[in-house]
């Protein structure tokens, strides 16, 4: 399994959407002066222009692109992300993108995938089905409640798990759960490739689910990013590192990720043991 990493581009884009999909969760769409290809799982760094500028850009997970549209989905958590959602079309964002390793892509004997998505952890997964999805695989998203889901945006096969059964659209279905208690339901026997993206919490069951069957996994961490390129440190994470005495080191997330081999990282260190 291997992917093609395309070069990174500093560009200023146009917003051309900018609306909300569910009660938490915010679409953007970004019209590049040229198409930008990606591999599901980079991400962008983006900034405002002029004298709204910020200090540190803010890094989104690419959602999709359509020619020279670049979609995102975001929530807002701070000052950067309030300030996105006010933008109205025909604004302006720079858009320093693709950034980071992706998703591997998979290979002829890479088994289905069993893809697991928490809120904003949607987009590389939704990239990745888009552009890799093959019979078989299984993709579980998992929001508070129905409000905060993007139904729009999970057509099958993605199956939805939400904490509070409630707002659950008509002609639609939830499992009154965690998403990985809806994928013990739905997996069937075989082995698996396991890719995850969203909360830390989300991400140690799926690599503990996936150790205790044997099986891949790969991670997507949700790391606060200052730069995008490596230069800050502001995103290092645990890795182990038989070379070194102490057996681990502190690997740059947007450089060596976002998209991390799950036993790779040293989860003592990283969100707590498996």
């Amino acid at each position: 399994m291997g992917s093609v990493v395309p070069a990174p581009w500093n560009l200023t884009g146009t917003v051309i959407g900018n609306k909300a999909v569910s009660s938490g969760l915010l679409r953007l769409d970004l019209e590049l002066p040229q198409p930008v290809p990606f591999a599901p799982g980079q991400f962008a760094m983006l900034n405002l222009t002029g004298s709204g500028k910020l200090v540190f850009r803010r890094p989104l997970s690419i959602l999709a692109t359509d020619g020279p549209v670049m979609s995102f989905l975001y929530r807002v958590v701070g000052r950067g992300t309030a300030l996105m959602a006010d933008l109205a079309n025909g604004e302006a964002l720079d858009c320093l993108a693709p950034l980071g390793l992706p998703f591997p892509e998979p290979g002829p004997d890479t088994p289905p995938a069993l893809l697991l998505a928490g809120g904003v952890g949607l987009p590389p997964l939704h990239a990745w089905l888009v552009e890799h999805g093959r019979p078989g695989d299984l993709a579980c998203f998992g929001g508070r409640d129905g409000g905060d889901v993007p139904w729009s945006l999970l057509p099958d096969p993605w199956q939805v798990s939400v904490d509070h059964l409630r707002d659950i659209p008509d002609g639609r279905q939830a499992y009154h759960g965690l998403v990985t208690g809806l994928a013990d339901r739905v997996l069937d026997d075989g082995p698996r490739l396991v890719l995850a993206c969203g909360p830390t919490p989300l991400l140690r069951a799926a690599a503990r689910l996936a150790r205790d069957q044997g099986w891949p996994c790969h991670v997507s961490l949700e790391e606060h990013m200052g730069c995008g390129y490596g230069v800050c440190k502001g995103c290092v994470v645990p890795v182990l590192d038989t070379v070194r005495e102490e057996g681990w080191r502190n690997a740059t997330s947007c450089t060596e990720g976002p998209v991390f081999d799950a036993a790779q990282l040293d989860w003592e260190r990283f969100g707590g043991a498996l």
